[in-house]
């Protein structure tokens, strides 16, 4: 898929330990569009559907981005977008948790980006995270934090879980030739910095990318759900 010069791929696993998938991704990239979309969720685990609050998530972020992506066309317009679209995600998980009376409410993380011509804005909740990574030097750049609480696992926050979410989007430029990696926990938690890195390096295409880090995770036995999208603005 492509945008001018941005180039998308993605790819989901269930992963060595799980018994069903509840990981989704979308990358969207219309013709004619001024800015494309990528789009990592991960359904919050012991908690029933999951996988449903992850796919409800992708869906309505694609539907709005197919009414309001033309009209996107600065990193500011992007990150309102974002925080608007994620915040009534957000409500309407909520809603639907309440009135299912659920003692363990669907929920889950969610890393969303949106790369104009010259920018891109982005926003996170949860530990799903987006990596920002420079081909030149070989460097990897966490650009998103973790929202998790002292025991460094346990979530602090999600989609769906509490009536609100602060969401607050970020803008950065978008560089010639930088490669930017949304991923689930499934990636990080099994593959360190310098593994991502490495199969980072010597870049081809976004598939090759994907394939590349796919292949790793598995490879080192990960546990859980994984899920993987690259962005690639060709220099």
């Amino acid at each position: 898929m492509e945008l001018g010069r941005i180039s998308i791929a993605g790819e989901s696993n269930i992963g060595a330990g799980r018994m069903k998938n509840e990981d989704n991704y979308c990358i969207f990239n219309p013709p004619g569009f001024p800015s494309a979309l990528a789009v990592v969720c991960d359904g919050i685990g012991g908690h029933r559907n999951g996988e449903v609050a992850s796919m409800f998530c992708c869906r309505r972020m694609m539907a709005e981005f197919l009414h309001r992506g033309e009209e996107l066309h600065s990193g500011a317009e992007a990150g309102a977008f974002l925080a608007e679209t994620l915040t009534d995600v957000n409500a309407e998980i909520f809603r639907r948790n309440e009135f299912d009376g659920r003692t363990l409410p669907m929920g889950c993380t969610a890393v969303c980006a949106v790369f104009t011509a010259t920018e891109f804005a982005f926003c996170s909740v949860g530990d799903s995270r987006i990596y920002g990574f420079a081909p030149e030097t070989g460097s990897l750049r966490q650009l998103s934090v973790d929202d998790v609480g002292a025991g460094g696992r346990a979530l602090s926050r999600a989609i769906g879980i509490r009536r609100q979410v602060e969401i607050e989007p970020c803008v950065m430029p978008l560089d010639d030739g930088s490669v930017h990696l949304l991923c689930s926990d499934g990636l990080h938690h099994f593959v360190d910095d310098a593994g991502i890195a490495d199969s980072l390096r010597e870049f081809v295409t976004p598939r090759v990318a994907v394939n590349r880090l796919m292949r790793r995770a598995l490879l080192r036995g990960a546990g859980d759900n994984i899920t993987i999208v690259v962005a690639w603005n060709k220099a």
